[in-house]
């Protein structure tokens, strides 16, 4: 059955709006571009919704809810596992992608917003054919497959045969190679190609020499691609973001475990950092500017990146972070705003210090199991 799809071409589809005229110049122009955004959205940070849904099987494979925050031209891309399971309304739970099926990508907003306690300003959906013709018309995409690759289903006309090494992929191959689950890592792999082609082809559309391509990528994408966004917020989006920083682009995946309920394997998301990063990633509003150390004491050895990408994304303003012993409690240290507010956010004790910190222990390590 052919559902993936590949999240970075929606990133495409938002920059084919015929945007190829607007450039960024100088401080001045782009001081300019910001302003039209902000008045486009009414607000300098926005929550948009990415999907890569089949009509005809009624499932979004590929869920992305993604924080842009104009002012800082910062992207930061939250993948949810198609597997998670939720609260449908009028549906009882059931898988997340279930949620399209049964009212559009509204429903898919809806649940997602319920999930992370934040609304959701706009979607974006796109259909496979749609991703497939737009690598194609950049040409392929630069991939770095990280294993052989070789899987074949007669009945669901899928058919995956990719060799391990860096490869210029053709749009086919793309969505094979991100469709791709019958490894140890299963969805989470597919999740974790996701977020790397996206990542890529973002680097891709930022050369100068591609952005001619851009109406040329609106006119393949809007016949397979859904959104309520204006064409004044599409070209106010490609206007930020092309050329942005590689830096300035991150993704990370909505921690949870893999379980069953009855016959079905679901993931059970972890619903205390969906309701933290809704806070401190897809807020509206500006957090105090003050210095933030994050110390990961949950004995798990990269989470701190996570907490991290999400902080810096949300505008906070985190210049390092470091790995400590493991503490049993999760507490901040501070006396200013930032410290007041994350000990609320976090919903911890906060202990009096010079400097702000959030030592995050192993009551707030991810659940996995």
């Amino acid at each position: 059955m052919a559902r993936k799809i590949l999240f970075a071409l929606i990133v495409c589809g938002i920059a084919g709006a015929g945007l190829a005229l607007v450039t960024l110049r100088n401080p001045v122009q782009q001081a300019m571009t910001m302003h039209n955004a902000e008045e486009a959205f009414r607000s300098r940070r926005i929550n948009v919704l990415l999907l890569g849904y089949q009509s005809d099987e009624g499932n979004s494979d590929s869920i992305i809810l993604a924080h842009l925050d104009i002012g800082r031209r910062t992207a930061t891309l939250v993948s949810i596992p198609r597997d998670t399971w939720v609260a449908i309304p009028g549906h009882g739970h059931q898988k997340i992608n279930a949620a399209i099926g049964f009212g559009g990508p509204a429903t898919s907003a809806k649940v997602v917003s319920a999930l992370v306690g934040t609304p959701i300003d706009a979607t974006i959906a796109l259909q496979p054919e749609g991703a497939k013709q737009l690598v194609d018309a950049m040409g392929g995409m630069n991939v770095n497959v990280e294993e052989d690759m070789d899987y074949d289903d007669n009945h669901g006309n899928l058919h995956i045969h990719l060799k391990k090494g860096e490869h210029y992929l053709t749009g086919g191959q793309v969505l094979e190679y991100i469709r791709f689950r019958h490894d140890p890592e299963s969805d989470w792999g597919r999740v974790r190609r996701q977020q790397a082609v996206i990542k890529g082809l973002i680097a891709e559309m930022s050369e100068p020499q591609n952005w001619a391509k851009l109406p040329r990528l609106l006119a393949l994408a809007r016949g397979d691609m859904q959104t309520g966004l204006n064409d004044a917020q599409l070209a106010a989006l490609i206007a930020i973001y092309r050329g942005v920083p590689a830096d300035n682009v991150r993704t990370f995946t909505m921690p949870g475990r893999a379980t069953f309920v009855g016959d079905a394997s679901v993931v059970i998301v972890d619903e205390r950092w969906a309701r933290i990063f809704g806070r401190i990633l897809f807020s509206k509003s500006d957090p105090p500017q003050e210095a933030v150390l994050v110390a990961n004491a949950t004995g798990l050895g990269t989470w701190d990146k996570t907490v991290v990408a999400a902080l810096r994304g949300g505008g906070w303003d985190v210049g390092t972070f470091v790995d400590e012993p493991v503490r049993p409690v999760t507490t901040i240290y501070g006396s200013g705003p930032a410290a007041v507010a994350l000990a609320k956010i976090f919903g911890v004790a906060r202990k009096a210090a010079k400097s702000t910190t959030v030592v995050i222990g192993s009551d707030l390590a991810p659940q996995k199991d």
